[in-house]
């Protein structure tokens, strides 16, 4: 008897509730996982900054329709929905905001590739924890506490059936973007722990200088997102210049100018390794290079800091 695709089971382990991340968090790193996830395409496939925007999947009626079944699958949890209506253009910015999500999230994005009766792919999302890379495997140690529900130890997975990438190397790659995330976890939320503790107590430490931690955290902050001008939604000239507020949001779309890249590159790269002769492409965005030379005219004063921002903004 046939099967239908969502019939067929994953090898791997989709999550491990005891890794579960505390459901509070941290405000920086949420507010700077979300604004990224936004700001890396136009929001339901619509812009006004960039009039040439547009979406292509070049190949064959065939390939094409594969290619475009396996992105909309992507960061779908194993749920094969049938391909609807939509606007490619809509579907593929939504995709790439699923896409960024995970990568802003942790560091890599990976799915298992399953084979259905009729040899067409099909991909599994899943968690990047407990996963190591060993020599043509991936092998996933899942933790004690997971495994009644899961029935395993662990999952030794060949690396043909699984489609992996990391944050682009340029921006550190997984090691050096986890690495910031743990640095910005390091200030609490808006004011430390034992500050607040004390307030509820009715306390108050006369030596605490609320505003200079204020002013410590926002240096901080800054220079461990230096490489990706991250502003904190902070666009007060309290603490900066005009120049720099304008240098720093235009030095962030330059960074999710190279992640937009990296992942369209990934995806192509999938449907070669998968034998779909399609490939995607997205012009009328502003590239890395192009957001470096508008950022050259802007500090050189060819143009003013409104229009610059305008040209790079998705």
């Amino acid at each position: 008897m046939r099967r239908h695709p969502d019939e067929i089971q994953p090898t791997v382990a989709r999550h491990f509730p005891s890794l579960a991340n505390d459901p509070q968090g941290n405000l920086n790193i949420h507010m700077f996982t979300e604004d990224a996830s936004l700001e890396i395409m136009p929001i339901g496939g619509r812009t006004t900054r960039q009039k040439d925007f547009s979406v292509n999947m070049s190949g064959n009626k065939i390939d094409y329709e594969k290619a475009k079944r396996l992105i909309k699958e992507i960061c779908q949890s194993g749920q094969y929905d049938p391909i609807g209506q939509h606007d490619l253009k809509e579907m593929i910015c939504d995709v790439f905001k699923k896409i960024a999500t995970e990568l802003f999230d942790d560091g890599c994005l990976v799915h298992e590739i399953i084979f259905d009766d009729d040899n067409d792919a099909h991909l599994y999302i899943f968690t990047s924890k407990r996963l190591v890379s060993l020599p043509g495997y991936f092998l996933q140690r899942i933790p004690k506490e997971d495994r009644n529900l899961w029935k395993k130890k662990f999952v030794l997975v060949p690396s043909k059936r699984i489609w992996y990438f990391e944050m682009p190397p340029m921006l550190g790659g997984k090691k050096g973007y986890k690495a910031m995330i743990k640095k910005m976890g390091q200030f609490e939320n808006l004011f430390p722990n034992f500050w607040s503790q004390d307030l509820e107590k009715g306390l108050q430490d006369s030596n605490f200088d609320f505003q200079e931690y204020v002013r410590m955290a926002d240096i901080y902050c800054g220079q461990v997102t230096k490489t990706w001008g991250w502003n904190r939604r902070d666009l007060s000239q309290e603490r900066s210049t005009e120049f720099f507020i304008f240098y720093k949001k235009i030095n962030f779309s330059w960074a999710l100018a190279v992640v937009r890249e990296h992942i369209v590159k990934e995806i192509n790269t999938l449907f070669e390794r998968l034998n779909i002769f399609c490939e995607l492409e997205i012009d009328g965005l502003p590239t890395p290079s192009d957001i470096l030379n508008i950022r050259r005219e802007m500090q050189e004063g060819k143009i003013n800091f409104t229009k610059a921002l305008d040209r790079v903004s998705v």
